[in-house]
């Protein structure tokens, strides 16, 4: 696999048609076993929910072994094929929902929360075998065209009308990638297996994309080569993938 261009042309065109795409076997193997053993060392969130451990802007060489898939060159290069044009991070985590019964996300689309304008995507990379019963990603093809829905909040985060079209994403096997654009509705229902469910967000906006609200760019928002090259002495050097 090409780590620069690892998508073909009919992968490109089904993420502009349909919202989405996944990617089987983006993430080589090595590096999902470095990213679930970071992992596993964080502590649950109490009552049953999912835990974020959240990639930190104003600190951004805190933590690197727990977000190295921000700047994973295979991630990073499909994202980078897809906009035409450097990626800037702008959002990562590790996503954990835990075994027998925890709970995902709601319904909504991740401009619900800060519109982006200009192209910016989700890269969902799923670090165990995820199933249907093992809170899989659900989504809506082609909600993206209908721009920004309404939404409230409920329990602290975003929720949005569950669209008549969502439909749960066939399983995914460690090393498997989501890609989806910042407005296809999707989300996660619970975790009723006996095993966590691990997975990484990793999301990205091209480089001249601007802030809805503030109409500026962010200059805490890294180009993701650069930050590979300041992770670089500090992540384990097999991450070069």
């Amino acid at each position: 696999m090409n780590a620069r261009k690892p998508l073909n042309e009919e992968q490109i065109e089904t993420y502009f048609r349909e919202g989405f795409i996944v990617a089987r076997g983006l993430v080589p193997q090595s590096e999902i076993d470095l990213q679930v053993a970071e992992a596993k060392k964080i502590p649950a969130a109490p009552g049953g929910g999912w835990t974020p451990k959240i990639f930190d802007h104003d600190r951004p060489m805190d933590d690197p072994a727990v977000h190295r898939l921000l700047v994973e060159p295979h991630v990073v290069g499909a994202v980078e094929q897809i906009f035409e044009a450097p990626a800037r991070i702008y959002y990562g985590m590790v996503a954990i929902v835990p075994a027998k019964g925890g709970k995902g996300l709601a319904w909504h689309q991740d401009n619900m929360h800060d519109v982006i304008l200009g192209r910016a995507l989700n890269v969902f990379i799923a670090c165990c075998d995820i199933t249907q019963d093992k809170a899989i990603l659900w989504v809506a093809p082609r909600s993206h065209l209908m721009g920004v829905q309404a939404s409230e909040v409920i329990d602290g985060h975003r929720s949005a009308v569950a669209p008549q079209n969502g439909m749960p994403l066939p399983p995914l096997a460690r090393g498997d990638a989501v890609i989806f654009d910042r407005n296809l509705l999707h989300h996660s229902k619970r975790n009723d297996t006996n095993e966590d469910r691990y997975a990484y967000a990793a999301q990205y906006m091209e480089l001249n994309a601007r802030s809805g609200e503030t109409g500026r760019k962010d200059p805490r928002k890294m180009v993701a080569r650069d930050l590979a090259v300041d992770w670089s002495n500090q992540i384990d050097p097999k991450s070069s993938g």
